[in-house]
């Protein structure tokens, strides 16, 4: 019973107290992921579904559009955020840079910038294989909905970062060697996404979570090199943005309904299928030239 009550009091979420041993310090790191996130998502969950039903609306029953769903949920992921810094700030008693929230913003746009060179990395051979068709600007574009994607498409991206490369990464490098650091956040990011990596066959699927493990450590690196997680936020926002509201194509999974181009698949495995381009070889191929470049550039940098 003693050894029972030592092990919840070492992986207590809510004690300030870190312990020494490595398998009970990554279960608390994981464990209060979990409740930090679960209990923070039940703020907004409330609140839409309270709001849904005070304009004549069930949230819960798919009445309203997808893309008014996502944006509000988006916004939502405000509340995550401001949990996971309050817990650094007010439990462990640090200051937000403990999980990589210092004051050096303009990584950000580094990130954003390799995002963007890593998105025509991938379009590009697209395009000129004839995998995917260019078919013009859309006639219909719906530009509130498209703003309110840049917008909270940061939020999210934001939110998805401060989980995976700020709060698991960086507490885990406190007290384990950095490569087991590296695989529980890159291991943790790509379940998060796993859910429709296998609705388009076993091959899209294999290729979707090969892709996601990589593009995980590329947000890794970017976290390592700059010390701060913001330039992971800029790729993993320029990405999405791009790909959903600028391209029009599929988003993991998500289907794209308002975009300002439009480009209609013609290789199904080539274009991931109905995962998207995340599941496609191309990206395998893409996100591999990045990485190797990223830790090239990073060894470099530490040896001179």
């Amino acid at each position: 019973m003693k050894f029972i009550l030592n092990v919840i009091k070492a992986i207590n979420p809510f004690s300030s107290k870190d312990t020494d041993n490595k398998i009970l310090y990554i279960a608390k790191i994981i464990l209060s992921t979990q409740v930090i996130y679960f209990i923070s998502l039940l703020i907004p969950e409330a609140i839409i579904i309270g709001g849904s039903y005070l304009f004549g609306y069930n949230a819960t029953d798919h009445q309203l559009p997808e893309n008014i769903i996502s944006i509000i949920s988006f916004f939502g992921y405000i509340v995550p955020i401001i949990a996971f810094i309050l817990y650094t700030k007010k439990i462990n008693k640090s200051k937000p840079d403990r999980i990589g929230l210092d004051k050096n913003f303009k990584t950000f746009f580094k990130g954003v910038l390799i995002g963007i060179i890593s998105m025509a990395f991938v379009i590009v051979p697209l395009i000129i294989c004839g995998a995917v068709k260019f078919d013009g600007i859309n006639g219909n574009i719906n530009w509130i909905i498209i703003i309110l994607f840049f917008l909270t498409y940061l939020i999210q991206s934001a939110m998805e970062e401060i989980i995976c490369r700020g709060f698991i990464f960086h507490r885990l490098k406190e007290k384990l060697p950095i490569i087991i650091a590296v695989i529980i956040n890159v291991l943790f990011f790509m379940i998060g996404h796993f859910s429709k990596m296998f609705e388009a066959g076993t091959l899209i699927g294999i290729i979707g979570v090969t892709n996601a493990i990589l593009i995980g450590l590329i947000f890794t690196v970017l976290t390592i090199k700059d010390k701060n997680i913001y330039s992971a936020i800029g790729f993993h926002y320029i990405w999405n943005v791009l790909l959903y509201c600028v391209i029009g194509m599929n988003l993991s999974g998500n289907k794209v309904s308002n975009s300002i181009f439009s480009m209609s698949p013609v290789s199904e495995f080539l274009t991931g299928s109905s995962y998207g381009i995340e599941s496609s070889i191309i990206s395998t191929i893409a996100y591999l030239v990045v990485l190797l470049v990223l830790v090239i550039s990073n060894y470099k940098a530490k040896k001179d």
